[in-house]
């Protein structure tokens, strides 16, 4: 049976680490192939969020695969099955309740990653800081820590914040989308 197709927004404040996100879930669920991966190392380009540019600026659908869901990933500002929210932690102190309620005007699925944990040490108490910062609505939600850079809590949980134990991306979004 063919994967359900499903759409995703990722949203967040500039320099949040959007692009780099998707572009990791690209690389790493099959949003990029063989052709297009040999194209990209022939010129150069070696940022996740330099691929997604490229990408974009071909006017490129961009998609890639959970085990049961196709996701499409819309750039406008359409309703969407999925909204993943990108919080930088380099702002904890930032009210973003703001962008939640958003992001909740796009989808009633929505999953938030707080980005660049590797610039804090993993610290719990920054990732508490940020999830504050999003006020009192994130009950219900996945919050999860997040590098984008480096895929932590993307496919499986890292050891670098063990004192984290709910889930990684991937299983946030298996759950988020088989309720839309």
């Amino acid at each position: 049976m063919a994967p359900l197709e499903k759409t995703l927004s990722i949203l967040g404040p500039a320099g949040a680490g959007k692009d780099t996100a998707l572009g990791f879930l690209l690389f790493k669920l099959g949003g990029i192939d063989l052709f297009t991966a040999q194209r990209f190392e022939r010129d150069g380009i070696k940022l996740y969020s330099d691929a997604v540019k490229d990408l974009q600026s071909r006017g490129l659908q961009l998609s890639f695969y959970t085990p049961n869901y196709h996701l499409v990933v819309s750039s406008g500002s359409s309703k969407v099955d999925c909204v993943i929210l990108v919080i930088p932690t380099d702002s904890a102190n930032v009210d973003f309740e703001k962008e939640l309620v958003e992001a909740a005007g796009f989808s009633k699925s929505i999953i938030v990653l707080i980005n660049k944990m590797d610039t804090v040490g993993w610290s719990e108490e920054v990732f508490r800081a940020s999830v504050k910062s999003l006020g009192p609505a994130t009950e219900g939600i996945f919050v999860i820590p997040f590098c984008a850079l480096k895929g932590d809590n993307v496919l499986e949980m890292s050891s670098k914040s063990l004192w984290y134990k709910n889930a990684t991306l991937l299983e946030a979004l298996e759950t988020e989308l088989s309720s839309s």
